[in-house]
């Protein structure tokens, strides 16, 4: 009878096996790259005070903040050999012999990539191409950026020997860059001319609020000021994540995961 007033537990917005792989990579993650650096290193974020110029599209504003992601990443920018595509027209190709050919429609469901990388090239440096379309919208520029870095330091650093994309999304998490693809993972498209919704990374929305609640959990900040750089969206999972953690903290990093499904 009295349990019919009694306050419900927080459920966890992503599904058990997800949870449980995300809090062993992202173990895996600060054990690689760590725990001292997660700690300490400031968070980006899209500021005149973390990008300290005026972003116009072009290829000099561009540069700038490929040079600020690799900073933030502990990358030189000068290992690698940075470039622009147009996925609608061009055929790329790298000195290993590498080649894409596309040409998307418009009206395909199909989405364009935002970027790609290849590894390293016959000169000694890693081959990393980035859509131009990105150039257009600097918070996604970012965010690709960092996900094509995020390869160099799984797999051009020899972290990993296979390619684990949802992985290497989590990565920038940890490198202090997740505001940037949480915001950009799920996007609804309003104007004249589209309506409907664009998509950008292999997490999905509810996975990267949880994703930036275990950051904030491993950094102790239960309520963080960075929140107001999150979406509505993205801050309403970080939020149901939060409130799931603290009111689970002896589930939290301390399950193991069973490899059976992974979303």
């Amino acid at each position: 009878m009295f349990g019919l007033f009694s306050k419900k537990q927080p459920g966890c917005p992503i599904d058990t096996n997800t949870r449980l792989w995300m809090e062993q990579a992202f173990v895996w993650l600060v054990q690689e790259f760590g725990q001292d650096n997660l700690l300490t290193k400031p968070m980006l974020f899209p500021t005149t005070e973390h990008f300290p110029f005026p972003y116009d599209g072009s290829l000099d504003s561009f540069i700038q903040t490929a040079h600020i992601v690799a900073r933030q990443m502990e990358i030189d920018l000068e290992t690698i050999n940075l470039d622009l595509y147009n996925e609608s027209v061009q055929e790329i190709k790298n000195d290993l012999g590498f080649s894409l050919f596309t040409q998307p429609d418009e009206t395909s469901e199909t989405p364009l990539t935002a970027g790609l990388y290849f590894g390293k090239n016959a000169a000694g440096k890693f081959d990393v191409f980035i859509e131009k379309y990105n150039l257009q919208d600097p918070e996604k520029l970012v965010a690709t950026l960092a996900h094509e870095f995020a390869h160099i330091k799984l797999l051009g650093e020899k972290q990993l020997s296979f390619n684990d994309e949802s992985l290497t999304d989590l990565t920038t998490v940890v490198f202090g860059i997740g505001v940037f693809n949480a915001n950009c993972a799920f996007r609804e498209i309003k104007n004249f001319r589209v309506r409907g919704h664009s998509t950008l990374g292999y997490l999905k929305q509810r996975e990267w609020g949880y994703a930036l609640a275990l950051y904030a959990y491993f950094r102790q900040e239960k309520n963080p000021d960075w929140i107001h750089h999150l979406t509505p969206n993205i801050r309403s999972d970080f939020k149901k994540s939060t409130s799931f953690i603290y009111t689970n903290p002896d589930k939290i990093f301390k399950e193991k995961y069973n490899p059976g499904k992974q979303s």
